[in-house]
């Protein structure tokens, strides 16, 4: 039988360990998503599954015989060489709705993914590595990812940050933290339960060692005092009388034999049993600022267009940006959002007339941050001869989750999403007033994600931005530039969420509840393993998790 195992698999960028002796089996046609926050090694284990890198110890073994493998990476600034001559590549790459004439160059960046994947799914092999495949692409083109990958036979191993995706494909979890590999059984969903059930438990485990040891301290500590005053008993008492000093030291004696005893117990069961309290979640937080000077124009576009050659992405498009405004680019792959960004930055030629507010400082995060220099370190990107804004700096740099070490590891050594905290982190220094956001979370992990959302929602300055992730959307749009009809207009966003719905099927209510009963759960989880059973609010929630969890169970019967 066709099966991989992960054999003590380690690896490093010098100095610098990702992880550390990595063991799990993978077997024959499993479905295995591999999670972990940005930077713990997910591409480089695919990249090790692939061949294209060898581990710093360990192996990948395949019993049997070395299946053939597709992998298809993150992001790619050129296209592979590709016969698009042959009819069965044509018809794939049509079936994405990828325009006939579209050069790769030229593509968008939910363009250039389809044709990449078309490519590799194409070459139909037994293993197929995904690295991040959701990736600019819009909800109708994932669904017909998930149908593709569905009806393919095979093993299946993929990155995602993409919640839906994994619950939709996955049957097995990786879970890479802190150099690290965990298993879970079942898809996102099942992981975050089993996951959040176990810590919850070792945290109960925990504080029940740490009162058994508080307990036994105790006693430990009053027979100190007993021996104490034993012996100042067998001082005073010992002349007085014949043999009572040396009773009073056979009494001593065997007290501190009881406190021998119960030291050695106690050390002796902590060292075959030592319980550590649950290690906290990756998070990172980021701080943004920028001018807030509300009912000022900030740009303006008058019967703007672009197009390449022959093909015109749009035209006469007219509207303002008031400072302050947040709003979302919301079209189809291919449409012109990332040309707009461009236009805007003055980085490509356009019809009609474009005008940004003098001094305006403007942030660009790309889909992909391959504008960084891959020699330097984050030390020497961002030197500054300031000692405070270096001190600055290097708080900032720990709050998006870097360690120490990595401040003298070379950019080009970092995962996307790490090199996309670094562009952020460009940001907050410049204190810039406006953000173009292409993307923001595509590299992004969950915890990653989060933390964004709820540090943009506080964002002083004006927020344009292009994403596919509609929960990222409805939690900061108040506008929508719509790109349709061959044109950009600026709209409310309750109109195109109201348009949006018409045209996509509706998510049913029964989904929504449930959804909404896992993310309770989830929190109340969280808040259980703070408290002791003896906090007044342990019992409330702890009664809220078991109406929760009997509400799921109806609604999953």
């Amino acid at each position: 039988m066709l099966r991989g195992i992960l054999n003590k698999v380690s690896a490093g960028y010098g100095d610098v360990s990702i992880f550390n002796r990595l063991s799990a089996e993978i077997p024959l046609g499993a479905r295995i998503a591999i999670v972990g926050p940005n930077g713990a090694g997910k591409t480089t284990l695919l990249s090790i599954l692939a061949g294209e890198r060898d581990p710093s110890s360990g192996g990948v073994d395949w019993v049997g015989r070395t299946p053939s493998i597709s992998y298809y990476k993150q992001e790619a600034e050129t296209e592979e060489p590709v016969d698009w001559s042959q009819a069965g590549l044509l018809q794939n790459r049509s079936q994405w709705h990828v325009p006939k004439g579209a050069e790769y160059a030229h593509a968008s960046g939910g363009e250039r993914v389809k044709m990449r994947l078309t490519a590799t799914l194409a070459e139909n092999r037994e293993v197929l590595l995904l690295d991040e495949p959701t990736n600019h692409l819009d909800a109708s083109s994932v669904e017909l990812l998930i149908q593709t990958i569905q009806e393919r036979e095979g093993t299946l191993l993929f990155v995602s940050h993409d919640r839906y995706f994994i619950d939709r494909l996955a049957n097995l979890i990786f879970e890479i933290e802190n150099g690290k590999l965990t298993v879970y059984e079942g898809n996102y969903t099942d992981y975050r339960k089993q996951k959040d059930h176990a810590r919850f438990i070792q945290q109960k485990h925990y504080e029940e060692q740490q009162q058994y040891i508080t307990e036994i301290e105790g006693q430990i500590e009053q027979l100190d005092q007993w021996s104490e005053k034993g012996h100042a008993e067998s001082a005073k008492k010992g002349g007085r009388a014949m043999g009572a000093k040396e009773y009073y030291r056979k009494k001593v004696k065997k007290r501190n034999v009881q406190i021998r005893s119960k030291r050695t117990r106690l050390e002796a069961e902590l060292e075959k049993g030592r319980i550590e309290a649950p290690e906290a979640e990756t998070s990172v937080s980021f701080e943004l600022e920028g001018l807030r000077k509300k009912g000022k124009r900030v740009l303006e576009l008058k019967d703007a267009g672009k197009a390449f050659s022959d093909r015109q992405l749009f035209h006469h498009a007219a509207f303002t940006v008031q400072s302050g405004e947040r709003l979302a680019l919301f079209g189809p792959n291919g449409s012109g959002k990332t040309t707009l960004f461009r236009m805007l930055l003055g980085e490509t030629d356009f019809e009609g007339e474009v005008w940004l507010s003098e001094g305006l400082t403007v942030g660009y995060l790309r889909q992909t941050a391959f504008d960084l220099p891959d020699e330097q370190t984050m030390a020497e990107y961002f030197y500054s001869p300031s000692y405070e804004e270096q001190g600055f700096l290097r708080i900032q740099l720990t709050n998006l989750g870097f360690s120490t070490s990595q401040w003298q590891l070379s950019l080009g050594a970092l995962s996307q999403g790490e090199r996309l905290k670094v562009k952020l982190l460009d940001f907050i220094r410049k204190k810039t007033d406006v953000l173009l956001l292409d993307e923001p979370t595509n590299h992004l992990d969950l915890s990653s994600r989060e933390e964004l959302e709820r540090t943009l929602e506080t964002y002083p300055g004006t927020l344009l931005f292009a994403s596919h992730d509609r929960y990222f959307t409805e939690r900061l749009a108040d506008g929508l530039l719509l790109f349709e009809k061959g044109t950009v207009r600026k709209v409310p966003y309750s109109l195109v969420e109201w348009e949006s719905r018409q045209s996509s099927p509706a998510v049913p209510s029964s989904e929504q509840e449930k959804l909404w009963i896992e993310t309770q759960l989830q929190e109340v989880l969280g808040k259980l393993s703070l408290l002791t059973p003896r906090n007044p609010e342990y019992s409330k929630l702890d009664q809220r998790f078991f109406e929760l969890s009997r509400q799921l169970r109806e609604l999953e019967s």
